[in-house]
């Protein structure tokens, strides 16, 4: 089994965090564009200011989410060839945060590359999604979290090529006491049923 990424994002919707970057940058962009005129200037600083905030704000949220939370990881025996039925172990630790609930998924994905003239167009879709039952092991410092997985005997394979993929993923939500709310994925290598022959 190979070291497994975690693709979740870290303070749930990645869309706030980025607009905060953005508005940042944004912000001073206007500063250096006001900096020679004094009329505009204060409008140039104020707007750097309150990307300054919105980006201090942002950075408060990633340090104090790392702070209650370690790094997740997910143990599962990969590849599985599709028809797999087993567990998956969810694990992360925990520092003065208490975990208030989990929704885990079993999502498989489709994405394809649309090609026009110069213009390159992702599509993605999902094909597969389903609720899995999640079990939380009682643990001291530690989120453990046991998670039964069937991969259907129909689905898909996992397939990367230039143009198209198909991705196998075990999406976690989690809410919590005691620190922002986050989330986990994890890729999972899924093999054609021929592999099991």
């Amino acid at each position: 089994m190979s070291e497994r990424f975690d693709e979740g994002p870290v303070l749930g919707a990645p869309g706030l965090q980025s607009l905060m970057v953005f508005l940042f940058v944004i912000g001073t962009i206007a500063l250096f564009g006001t900096m020679r005129d004094p009329v505009a200037r204060p409008f140039g600083l104020i707007a750097f200011g309150v990307g300054l905030v919105l980006v201090t704000i942002a950075g408060l949220r990633v340090w104090r989410l790392r702070r209650a939370l370690g790094k997740a990881d997910l143990r599962l025996e990969d590849p599985v060839p599709l028809g797999f039925s087993g567990t998956a172990t969810y694990f992360r630790p925990l520092r003065g945060a208490e975990l208030r609930s989990i929704e885990a998924r079993l999502q498989c994905e489709e994405k394809i590359v649309k090609v026009s003239g110069k213009n390159r167009r992702a599509v993605r879709k999902t094909v597969y999604d389903e609720v899995l039952t999640a079990s939380v092991v009682p643990m001291m410092e530690r989120i453990e979290v046991r998670i039964p997985i069937k991969i259907p005997a129909a689905g898909p394979p996992t397939m990367d090529l230039t143009d198209a993929s198909t991705t196998w993923r075990v999406r976690l939500r989690l809410e919590m006491n005691g620190c922002p709310n986050t989330a986990s994925a994890f890729e999972i290598e899924v093999l054609p049923g021929v592999a099991r022959l």
